[in-house]
């Protein structure tokens, strides 16, 4: 077999003969990838249009596909991600006999087809099909099985092919009207070869070709056929010159895959140690550690290549041995040679068949363990496939526009290169003057000691078990997985390297060096290079020191940075930003000389100035050490540029906090706030005053909105203080990509000033949410695209082989993020039909269009109670207005919003007003739609939980509406001016203050002690005579406890849940009756519980979750639905088919059941007991006793053998125990599987050891 030299482009066409399976399908890819060929003709391919995507997941590039309404025909273009090739058009035959992809590599035009001729002789459709060529523009590169010989003498074993003469003329014509040349035949004219064997016919014949246009003739070395194993065709090649093609050597990187290999993980452990045994101190450690990821990755490939070689030697070898046969064969037929070449043909698939089940064997354990788990796996199987990353265009710095592969790399190169070139001079006197006028908050001393302390062990390995898995690799090609897997061995000298590199002042020079990809931004234009968003690929050690220094300030940046700024700081989240804004425009409705500006920043993260963020981040009061470390990350970085996979030389960063280091963000947002200090400094500038408080910025990273009024004078003093910033820092703003909206509607039509802003009369979009000029369109412009969008997903992935739990797990997934991110940032009331519109939208999804046969209410619950933790978007937007309501109880620094709500009612502080009337009438009081949302939630949720106490520790006292003399004596005023606001005050560790007390602690006057008596018979009254305290209510309970916490909605969501009145009781009850034995409830629970547990698989967990809750239709049940159909039981034909007896009671399950229990006692050696209890529910009688080893293996058996009985449902005989036999032997080998990957064999082997034992006696 030959292969195309690098600098030539591989063409290969093969008729396949199917790829329907799995393991032909392995066994095809596997042999391509063998081939070297970047750009694939296949034909035959016997799969339907919703089936492509199975060859789409599994080739790194375009898919270009006809296919037929049936496993039949079928045709593909695959074109390789490194290949250049822009698509224009695409034809694809009905039939699926023909594709045409037409488009261009560089500048050469190109029709490439991939063809399936009948086999009848058909000259219609080979006119049809060569009439449509000829209307195309571009060179014709025509591969695939014509069906029919060109030249019979000698292209057929037999020298004659009488039954396709008519095709076989007007093929031969219009190669001639088409300037075609058939290019095997023209490079091997006197060559006597076959590309198929028809076993049938006991003939051979040449059939497959490539047709290509005269002019590309002299660009092709060569053209030949491999031999014919695994389809009954040959593929055949041929390699093609292509001017200024450049293909750059593949990027190496550890293929995570091999860690999963203990042979691998162990020789590598003996390297590693063998390495830095023999290595300590004869060079220094940066030295030693560039070293060793040089010999680290040498010693991986030479592992990797040797198996991978090991593996291919014996199929090169066959394949040698198949096509010389093959050769004598074509030139004498010899019956033995016949012979000879079939033994070898069938030992070749045997051999190719054998490595693509034993990968596929892997993927099943994938699938059996993270399947249809919300997880990467199963968002693989409903994302969209993604055209690939190629940049096909680029407009240079002369305007032109390029589609050379080089041009685009060294295009985007020089952009960069002028992105982080330094623009500014580092101006001292302008920044100092610019920054010292600010007041900076500084870090302690205690802190600053802190911070400057040395790197530890701990902290790296911290930081190594932080950093996600499953990311790409940086320049050296290592991930984070090789770090996890031998991290034992790699701290010390990693913490070496990077003490040596901070005395040194410098990285090693792997260290510094990022690759840098690109990712198109949303709706930009794809020929411009500001369009893209650089993501810096830093190797994973240099990643390392990042984190630590990251994980070290973060926990500061709340102090150092004003609330104003929500991104990147802990505890704060952009719903604040978004929730300011509506409040704002909405209290500020139609006000005149009063608007928003979005501004949007030049590259922000790119253009931040180095000599400015080293001056300034001392003004925070970080320390010398500290700051040496962070300086380290910044001297002298490079960075290389990748497209279409070729990568530029490198490049010299001079500014950027790089997008793709976990310090970054950090550094970006202490970077930018002095902006906003000088912003909320500035006497020249007018913000929007509401109540007693002035918005002027709000912040989301560089996501910056302005509130500004006396626009006149703003807009300009505003411009001037960001031109003054960004002469010394590099920041800059795109005026026309910048949005002003004025908030008066004339104003909006006639703007009081000129800006060089976009006027966004309708709005804007401000971290993903629409604004709009008026608020009661603020929820229809968002949720009803949102709607659009989930329910035409919901439609698009009913149809996939996916069970319910993965259905429900996929609305975990991708559904409730969409939802809960509106949830959250728009808190205003939904149309009533909202959660009804999208409960049915679920449902129908969840029973793939079915009849439901449980409640949605009962898929709420957790497990333990019989549901399957289906997210309620109902209780999940309740979830999200509570947390918001947290807020109102914040005593120190609440988010600005909260200010402007707490001005829409009088007197009152937002946490006591909750309380201070009835629900009605609290709503009466303000006019701020959040607010009154807020109100509404946080009531029905205390009915909903049914906790609504009739007073509370956050009832008022002045000002009460329940509490009469509260609101008519002024006195209680004085009492609220002076600490006492709420029933909580009058407290200290649960016991009522003392009348005395209280005077001490609160200065009351003397004279008050009626109105405490007035107070202390009001909480009597509402405490049943007692003035205990009162408890705080669920609700109340959680902000206290979780007010700065995480995971807020998560817990509020699961108070909701767990307060619902739906039960599953019903179907313990119906178990009871049926096996005629109390089911306690705590069992129910346990069993309930037990099925999501006790097996890793998910459709394992689903089949036990449909027993207990009774959904099989059984022919009682079919039979009342339709009176026609007989009600017996299928196998017996006796009895009626309840469900009781259908899985239990039917004299064949009956023998069944006992050859199953008695088997389970053989492994287990314990006397299993026959119990419907046990066997049916999985619920362990008080008189059995086992330990939980034996118990999983019970627990596995009784479930694989539930799976027999609901596979032979409506079969009238039952699955036989040697069935259920070899179902356990499967599914153990893909749990042993499972163990390997987590490093858990020794555990495997002490479970699992009697099932095996019995296993390998049958």
């Amino acid at each position: 077999m030959e292969s195309p030299k690098l600098s030539d482009l591989g063409f290969t066409s093969w008729n396949v003969r199917g790829l329907n399976k799995l393991t032909k399908l392995k066994q095809v890819m596997n042999r391509l990838k063998n081939l070297h060929s970047k750009i694939i003709f296949l034909q035959e391919i016997h799969i339907t249009v919703t089936e492509i995507k199975k060859v789409q997941r599994r080739w790194p590039g375009q898919v270009i596909h006809a296919t037929y309404n049936n496993y039949a025909r079928g045709v593909l273009i695959l074109i390789h991600k490194t290949i250049p090739f822009q698509l224009t058009n695409t034809i694809q035959d009905p039939q699926g006999r023909f594709v045409i992809a037409q488009g261009r590599i560089l500048s050469l035009a190109l029709n490439l087809v991939s063809i399936y001729g009948p086999n009848e002789d058909n000259p219609k459709f080979f006119e049809d099909f060569f009439l449509t060529l000829s209307s195309m523009y571009g060179l014709n590169i025509i591969g695939g099985d014509f069906n029919c010989t060109l030249n019979p003498s000698v292209d057929r074993s037999t020298k004659n092919d009488p039954h396709k003469k008519q095709s076989r003329k007007t093929i031969l014509q219009y190669i001639n009207d088409l300037n075609l040349s058939e290019i095997w035949r023209k490079l091997n004219p006197d060559n006597l070869e076959y590309s198929c064997y028809s076993g049938i016919h006991k003939s051979r014949s040449r059939i497959d070709y490539f047709l290509v246009s005269q002019e590309l003739v002299s660009k092709i070395k060569n053209c030949w056929y491999d031999c014919i194993v695994i389809s009954d065709h040959s593929p055949i090649s041929m390699s093609v010159q292509m001017e200024k093609f450049h293909q750059s050597p593949p990027n190496w990187r550890l293929q995570v895959r091999w860690l999963k290999s203990p042979e691998f993980v162990k020789y590598l452990e003996d390297k590693i140690d063998v390495y830095f045994q023999i290595n300590t101190n004869q060079t220094n450690a940066c030295i030693r550690w560039e070293a060793f990821k040089a010999y680290i990755r040498g010693q991986i490939i030479s592992f990797t290549s040797t198996k991978n070689k090991k593996q291919k030697a014996e199929i090169n070898e066959l394949e040698k041995q198949i096509k010389s046969l093959e050769i004598d064969i074509n030139n004498k037929d010899d019956p033995e040679k016949q012979k000879q070449l079939l033994i070898l043909r069938t030992e070749y698939n045997k051999l190719t068949s054998d490595k693509a089940a034993k990968s596929l064997l892997w993927l099943n354990q994938a699938f059996y363990d993270q399947g249809e788990k919300a997880g990467k796996l199963l968002a693989w199987r409903i994302k969209k496939i993604q055209s690939e990353r190629a940049i096909n265009d680029i407009t240079t710095q002369s305007g032109e526009i390029s589609s050379d592969p080089l041009d685009i790399n060294n295009t985007f190169k020089d952009f960069y290169q002028s992105l982080y070139r330094s623009e500014c001079s580092p101006m001292p006197a302008h920044r100092d003057t610019f920054l010292n006028q600010l007041q900076f908050k500084t870090l302690t001393e205690e802190v600053k000691v802190d911070l400057d302390k040395d790197i530890t062990m701990e902290e790296l390995l911290q930081a190594i078990k932080s950093i996600n898995s499953g990311k790409t690799p940086g320049p050296d090609g290592l991930p984070i997985e090789f770090y996890k897997t031998f991290q034992k061995q790699l701290l010390t000298p990693l913490l070496d390297m990077f003490n040596e590199s901070f005395n040194n002042g410098t990285l090693p020079p792997t260290l510094r060096l990022a690759t840098i990809v690109l990712i198109l931004k949303p709706g930009k234009i794809p020929t411009d290079c500001s369009s893209y968003r650089p993501i810096s690929l830093m190797g994973v050690d240099t990643k390392i020191l990042s984190k630590i220094l990251a994980k070290r300030l973060d926990p500061h940046i709340p102090f150092l940075v004003h609330s104003d700024q929500n991104g990147f700081v802990q505890t704060r989240q952009g719903f604040h930003n978004i929730r300011r804004v509506l409040n704002i425009i909405h209290s500020k409705n139609n006000t005149r000389d009063t608007a928003l500006l979005s501004l949007d920043a030049r590259q922000a993260f790119d253009r931040i100035e180095w000599h400015y963020l080293f001056n300034l981040l001392p003004r925070y009061g970080l320390g010398g050490k500290f700051m040496k470390w962070i300086e380290l990350l910044y001297t002298n970085p490079t960075a290389r540029v990748m497209t279409n996979n070729n990568l530029s030389s490198p490049l010299t960063l001079e500014r950027s906090t790089r997008q793709g280091c976990p310090l970054s963000p950090l550094l970006f947002i202490l970077a930018i706030e002095p902006l906003a200090m000088s912003i909320r400094a500035e006497a020249n500038l007018s913000g929007i005053t509401i109540g007693d408080h002035e918005h002027r910025i709000s912040l989301y990273a560089d996501d910056v909105i302005l509130f500004l009024s006396n626009l006149s004078n703003s807009v300009p003093t505003l411009l001037h203080l960001i031109n003054r910033f960004g002469q010394f820092s590099g920041y800059s703003i795109n005026n026309t990509k910048s949005s002003i909206l004025f908030l008066n509607k004339d104003e909006r039509s006639n703007p009081v000033i000129t800006t060089p802003f976009f006027n966004a009369r309708e709005g804007f979009t401000y971290l993903g949410i629409k604004i709009t000029p008026q608020i009661n369109t603020v929820v229809q412009a968002n949720y009803d695209p949102l709607m659009r969008e989930v329910q035409e997903l919901l439609e698009k992935w009913t149809t996939m082989p996916i069970s319910m739990i993965g259905r429900i797990n996929i609305i975990k997934m991708t559904i409730l993020p969409k939802f809960l991110y509106l949830f959250q940032s728009l808190p205003m009331p939904l149309p009533n039909f909202f959660f009804k519109e999208i409960n049915n939208a679920f449902c129908r999804f969840i029973w793939n269009n079915r009849k439901p046969r449980l409640r949605l209410r009962l898929l709420y619950l957790p497990y333990d109670r019989g549901g399957l933790q289906m997210p309620s978007l109902q209780w999940y937007y309740w979830a999200a207005q509570l947390r918001s309501a947290m807020f109102y109880f914040v005593t120190h620094s609440p988010p600005a919003w909260v200010h402007i709500e707490q001005a829409s009612i009088a007197k009152l502080p937002l946490s006591l007003y909750l309380y201070s009337a009835d629900f009605k009438t609290l709503k009466k009081k303000t006019i701020n739609p959040f607010l009154k949302n807020s109100i509404d939630i946080w009531f029905k949720a205390h009915r909903h939980i049914g906790d609504t106490p009739p007073i509370s520790q956050f009832s008022p006292i002045w000002n009460n509406a329940r509490f009469t003399p509260g609101r008519a004596d002024g006195g209680f005023q004085i009492w609220a001016d002076r600490g006492v606001q709420k029933i909580g005050d009058l407290y200290v560790q649960g016991t009522l203050l003392t009348f005395n007390e209280l005077c001490l602690k609160y200065l009351i006057p003397k004279k008050h002690f009626f109105k405490y008596l007035q107070l202390k018979h009001f909480i009597s009254s509402k405490c049943h005579q007692d003035t205990q305290e009162p408890p705080l209510s669920c609700l109340e309970d959680i902000v206290l406890k979780h007010m700065n916490g995480k995971r807020q909605i998560s817990i509020l969501y699961t108070v909701l849940v767990s307060h619902d009145e739906e039960s599953s009781h019903d179907r313990r009850r119906a178990w009871s009756s049926d096996i005629k034995e109390d089911i306690e409830e705590a069992e129910w629970a346990t069993a309930c519980l037990k099925a999501q547990t006790q097996t890793i698989n998910t459709r394992m967990k689903l089949l036990q979750h449909k027993w207990l809750m009774r959904t099989y239709i059984t022919p009682e049940k079919l039979n009342k639905w339709s009176p026609d159909t007989p009600d017996t039981c299928v196998k017996c034909l006796t009895e009626k088919g309840t469900l009781i007896h259908c899985v239990w009671e039917c004299p064949k399950l009956v023998t069944f059941w006992k050859m199953v229990v008695h088997t389970l006692s053989k492994i287990t050696g314990i006397q299993v007991p026959c119990v419907a209890k046990l066997c049916i529910l999985g619920i362990y009688p008080d008189c059995f006793s086992v330990n939980s080893k034996c118990k999983t293996l019970i627990n596995f058996g009784l479930l694989q053998a539930r799976r027999r009985v609901a596979l032979s449902w409506r079969d009238t005989e039952i699955s036989s125990i040697q069935s259920w036999i070899r179902e356990m032997a499967m599914y153990v080998t893909l749990e042993k599987l499972t163990y390997v990957i987590r490093g858990k064999i020794q555990e495997f082997e002490e479970v699992w050891a009697p099932l095996m034992d019995f296993l390998k006696q049958q």
